[in-house]
């Protein structure tokens, strides 16, 4: 099952893990690293990545692993040095919408509609 962004919000869908251009925010600390056009890589158990595109990175990306049958997540990010991988701890984050939060950061997804 994949998770679709969908007008700001996740629906379940049966199928494969899909690749797409969307609209992102990467807000960590008060600060928007990523806000725009990004891809957006979505996992067949709905974990996502915004900016890490094989072909198209972003300087900066994030990963949020979700808990399967949950609405709780772990996210990750490459960092205020935009470094190349995403080793950097997001903690803990729930969904709002088409994003996931906690008080510290947002990753937010959108499909161009």
């Amino acid at each position: 099952m994949i998770m679709i962004f969908a007008g700001g919000l996740l629906i379940s869908q049966p199928g494969d893990a899909v690749a797409f251009e969307g609209k992102c925010l990467l807000e960590v600390d008060g600060t928007h690293y990523l806000d725009g056009p990004c891809n957006i890589d979505l996992g067949a158990d709905g974990s996502f990545s915004i900016g890490a595109g094989e072909t198209t990175r972003s300087k900066y990306f994030a990963y949020v692993n979700i808990e399967p049958g949950t609405e709780r997540g772990l996210g990750y990010w490459n960092g205020p040095q935009a470094e190349d991988r995403a080793h950097t701890d997001l903690g803990g984050l729930v969904r709002n919408g088409g994003c996931w939060v906690n008080q510290t950061a947002r990753v937010c997804a959108w499909r161009h509609e």
